[in-house]
């Protein structure tokens, strides 16, 4: 019984001795800044994976760091607070020579903040989520997913690599990827959308009025326009190579079917509005109703 017992013991002080990312000051960092009205944050990471989410009514921006199979002391931490301004950046150290790891790497940056702020975020790889915010918010990636929920304001998102999904917006929007499809659905009083490589699908939510002259492009890659019965707007539709689709009811102002100069139209949708420019270079063109 007593044999029993020792063993039973050692193996107990054996697991309180391991550590946990969360206790472990190599792997692990956190800090919280204090903010009183809406705040400021500028945050630039090289390669890791960013979330940042709404902390609702809280006076506070809580950020968190967490790394695999990496050290702190591998990257170069910079982080300061000016009023309610807060600067974070994180970078991986230059190593010199070549670097092999056979483990797993991963580094993940998770932020709180108010829900509305304005915020200038960048990352070199990987993958950024956002969701609930609110306000001026610039988002540019170079490697990586782009997801964005429930985010209004006026709102600038450039992906050089990866997809960008943005859904449940509302304000004026900004998005391009280099590469990648790029699906957005919200209310929009402004828009500028653009994929050099990608499918892009548009869907407009009920409500939905511009009030600037928007556009979107895709250089190789379809577009889909999604939009409610009521939604009014001066239509300048073209392609270089593809088809024009439109399911919608238009008063045609000019209207243009092959031929060297591609497919295109011109028209009044429910009475016109604001002009709403769609081009593409490699790619057809549908538009539809909700």
């Amino acid at each position: 019984m007593k044999t029993k017992i020792a063993l039973a013991v050692a193996g107990l002080a054996a697991l309180t001795s391991l550590p946990t990312l969360a206790q472990d000051p190599d792997h692990s960092w956190s800090k919280t800044y204090s903010v009183t009205g809406e705040p400021t944050l500028n945050l630039e990471t090289s390669d890791a994976g960013v979330q940042i989410t709404s902390c609702g009514e809280c006076r506070e921006i809580r950020i968190h760091v967490e790394l695999v199979g990496q050290k702190l002391s591998d990257y170069l931490l910079e982080e300061s607070q000016t009023g309610d301004q807060v600067h974070f950046l994180l970078k991986e150290r230059d190593h010199m020579g070549v670097h092999i790891t056979w483990h797993k790497v991963q580094t993940r940056v998770t932020v709180e903040t108010p829900t509305e702020l304005t915020l200038e975020a960048k990352t070199s790889d990987g993958s950024v989520n956002l969701t609930g915010l609110q306000g001026e918010i610039g988002l540019t990636t170079g490697d990586g997913s782009v997801t964005l929920d429930h985010v209004s304001g006026k709102l600038r998102v450039k992906s050089g690599d990866g997809h960008v999904n943005i859904t449940n917006a509302a304000g004026a929007l900004d998005a391009r990827t280099s590469d990648g499809d790029l699906t957005v659905d919200g209310a929009f009083h402004a828009l500028a959308l653009h994929t050099s490589d990608g499918t892009l699908n548009l869907s407009l939510r009920e409500g939905t009025k511009l009030t600037e002259a928007s556009t979107i492009q895709a250089s190789d890659g379809s577009v889909t326009l999604r939009v409610p019965q009521g939604f009014a707007a001066d239509l300048d539709v073209h392609t270089s190579d593809g088809h024009v689709n439109c399911a919608l009811p238009l008063t045609i102002d000019h209207y243009q079917s092959g031929g060297g100069d591609g497919h295109g139209l011109r028209g009044k949708l429910n009475g016109g509005g604001t002009p709403l420019t769609i081009h593409t270079s490699d790619g057809s063109v549908k538009i539809e109703q909700l």
